[in-house]
């Protein structure tokens, strides 16, 4: 038992020092000091997508495997595993045809975990080999997944923070950058994101707008306030870029661990934009309202919400907006695991949750532009 939470420890030590990482050069430095040994393995490959390449970048091994070298996409399993946007799991070599037999014969590999980076849209693979003919652990490949996910964040971090410390002295052009390197990230994982990207983008202007109008009074809410919000709200589910496909992609329901996991992702949307922040060197209000977004929008009003369990105005306001617009576009939107709701019938749900899941003075301004949100879900929905 001590044994193993030791080794819980030491892998969360892994996955924050990954996540924490300023560049590729220390994200593998990172992969390489410690993950071979906590999977448990005798090689690991960290290989990244080169045109149609796969370019083996670094390793970490037993006896040199490939390290330095480029093979076309078609003729080694990397490029499988990322052309197929797959895990790939092979108990023997020598009996799977999508192993480049001449290739692997040189070296001490028998068997083999691959994992994409950036499933959905992968842009390279961590492999872990095996000396030996077996079946790789199962907690080995899921330690392999988490490495790999975590190493997917850390370089959309990186390429993102180098894009803005760029364009420090352009502070429009490096939002816009943001938003569009962060936000596709989260499109290539879930294919429900983008038209909800889109949908909820325009449902926190219209809500802000009118909230401004019910309440002027309201302290912060004003014409630069609704502007930056519709502009950091395609952020507020970045985090999911930090959450496996099994349970992304899951074609129903989620169970209570699972659920747990998917929860996750506001701790990580935020955790995303404090390291740009970070980086930069200095706050600004857009990536302050982004931060909240992403991690507030889960909160409720009555404290029952996550991540933090926040109460009433002690939740941010972008985060109380966001939450209205959030849950209305679900619960019209179909699903792999549910119907889409009628407007009218969201309506009464977000109307009946007043004081309890939202913010009354929100759910108001919602009741007064609600024909504006079926418009826009209308607008901006893609035929199934």
């Amino acid at each position: 038992m001590e044994k193993h939470r030791f080794q819980m420890d030491e892998m969360d030590d892994l996955l924050l020092n990954i996540s924490m990482a300023r560049g590729l050069e220390e994200i593998m430095t990172v992969v390489r000091q410690s993950a071979r040994r906590l999977i448990g393995a005798d090689g690991l490959a960290f290989i990244l997508r080169d045109k149609d390449d796969c370019y083996y970048v670094d390793e970490d091994a037993i006896k040199p495997l490939w390290k330095g070298q480029r093979f076309p996409m078609e003729a080694c399993i990397s490029g499988w595993a990322m052309q197929h946007s797959e895990v790939v799991v092979i108990d023997d070599i020598t009996k799977d045809p999508r192993v480049p037999q001449d290739a692997y014969r040189p070296t001490f590999v028998k068997s083999l975990a691959m994992v994409p980076l950036r499933p959905g849209d992968p842009f390279g693979a961590i492999g872990a080999y095996w000396s030996t003919v077996g079946t790789p652990p199962d907690d080995s490949v899921y330690s392999l997944q988490r490495i790999a996910n975590t190493a997917a964040v850390a370089m959309a971090n990186v390429a993102l923070t180098n894009s803005l410390a760029e364009a420090r002295d352009e502070a429009a052009r490096a939002r816009d950058a943001m938003i569009l390197a962060m936000a596709s990230l989260a499109e290539t994982r879930d294919h429900e994101t983008g038209d909800h990207i889109r949908r909820t983008q325009h449902y926190v202007r219209v809500l802000a707008e009118a909230l401004n109008r019910r309440e002027p009074e309201t302290t912060g809410l004003d014409e630069e306030f609704v502007d930056l919000l519709y502009k950091s709200a395609p952020l507020h589910d970045i985090g999911k870029v930090g959450i496996p496909d099994r349970i992304l992609q899951k074609p129903g329901r989620l169970d209570r661990a699972e659920y747990d996991i998917m929860k996750t992702h506001a701790d990580l949307g935020r955790t995303a934009i404090a390291t740009a922040e970070r980086y930069i060197g200095s706050s600004n209000p857009f990536l302050s309202l982004a931060k909240e977004i992403a991690h507030c929008h889960h909160e409720k009003w009555d404290g029952t919400g996550y991540p933090r369990g926040l109460k009433g105005e002690d939740i941010p306001l972008a985060g109380r907006i966001m939450a209205v617009a959030d849950v209305y576009d679900a619960l019209v939107s179909e699903r792999v695991y549910k119907p889409a709701m009628s407007h009218n019938e969201a309506v009464d749900i977000i109307t009946g949750e007043s004081g309890k899941h939202f913010d009354p003075a929100v759910v108001a301004a919602f009741d007064e532009v609600a024909p504006q949100f079926a418009e826009i879900h209308r607008q901006f929905s893609q035929p199934i």
